[in-house]
C-alpha cells in the first residue's frame, strides 16, 4: 500500500496498515507534538476526517512509535494541562494500539 500526503508525496508502507481512529482531541494534540521524527510527522499530518475524529494510517512499528514520542514528550512537560493533554492522548493511542494488536 502507499499513502500520499500534500504536494503529491507518496510513501510505500511495509507491511500491514491499520485505520486508527482518534478523537478530535487526540488528534489536536499529535498536532502539536514538537519531538517528532519524519516518518511519524508524514502519520501524524496525512490523518484524514472522520465522523468520530480522525483517521491515523498506522502499521503496528509505525503506531508504537508515536506512542513512544507521545511518552517521551508527555513526561518532559512543565505544563501540567498540556502534560494532562498529552498523557490522553498516550492512553488513547495505547487502547487503540491493544485493541489493534491483541
Amino acid at each position: 500500500m502507499t499513502v500520499c500526503w500534500g504536494n503529491d508525496q507518496c510513501k510505500p508502507f511495509a507491511g500491514d496498515v491499520d485505520e486508527v481512529i482518534v478523537s478530535d482531541e487526540t488528534a489536536a494534540v499529535l498536532r502539536e507534538l514538537v519531538l517528532l521524527d519524519p516518518d511519524c510527522e508524514r502519520l501524524v499530518f496525512g490523518m484524514r476526517a472522520h465522523p468520530d475524529g480522525a483517521v491515523l494510517l498506522a502499521g503496528a512499528d509505525d503506531l508504537e512509535e508515536l506512542i513512544g514520542f507521545v511518552a517521551a514528550e508527555a513526561n518532559h512537560e512543565p505544563n501540567r494541562r498540556r502534560q494532562h493533554r498529552l498523557d490522553a492522548a498516550f492512553n488513547a493511542l495505547t487502547e487503540a494500539a491493544q485493541t489493534l494488536y491483541s
